[in-house]
């Protein structure tokens, strides 16, 4: 799993994550905004998304869940990763979201990565493209794959802790004690992975 999974980086920032799925490389489209460079090393290659043309990249409001939150790319010499499943989960079904994180650097200042699991309680409610999970999960983790018995069923889209939520009015009272929610927990919002394999089938059908 962890050879299909990335950093994106901005300079010497990470800015997010993609992952490799049936061929291609998909990420968040939020995350190729604001920088100049999106950099991610494949098999021993550094890519500048920047320069690449996409198969597909979303735009609009990334806050209207009928929006597209996805980039999509095709490289040369790149093929497999990880299998995709059309799939929404139900209540209390338990998920895995999985990060790249940096640990420590090398003898010669090169980032070394793990993989970080963390565990995904869906909350059984779709909005739009998009359904949620509470997951602790923190900045830098959008693009990432959400997996269902190692199938990507999602991509990380964003995440707010419940309190400011309510404040936001995006979710009531009545909603926190029906999902058993705590001020704190961290509620995160994936895209629907059945929407890149529409875009796909019609690309490849073209």
């Amino acid at each position: 799993m962890k050879e299909n999974i990335f950093t994106i980086i901005g300079g010497q920032i990470p800015l997010g994550q993609g992952f490799l799925a049936n061929g291609y490389f998909i990420t968040a489209a939020h995350v190729l905004r604001d920088n100049d460079k999106y950099l991610v090393t494949i098999k021993g290659e550094t890519i500048d998304l920047a320069k690449e043309v996409p198969v597909y990249i979303g735009s609009g409001n990334i806050y209207d869940p009928n929006c597209f939150d996805l980039a999509i790319f095709k490289f040369e010499n790149v093929e497999g990763g990880l299998p995709v499943l059309d799939y929404t989960p139900i209540k209390d079904e338990v998920l895995e979201s999985c990060c790249q994180r940096i640990v420590k650097d090398d003898d010669r200042g090169k980032p070394l990565y793990e993989l970080d699991v963390k565990l995904a309680f869906a909350l059984g409610e779709e909005e739009g493209h998009y359904f949620h999970c509470k997951c602790f999960r923190k900045k830098g983790s959008s693009g990432s794959p959400l997996l269902k018995d190692n199938n990507v069923i999602g991509i990380m889209h964003g995440g707010k802790v419940v309190k400011e939520l309510i404040e936001q009015g995006r979710l009531s009272e009545e909603e926190k004690q029906t999902f058993n929610l705590k001020d704190e927990d961290i509620i995160c919002s994936f895209f629907k992975i059945g929407a890149f394999k529409t875009l796909i089938e019609k690309k490849e059908n073209n």
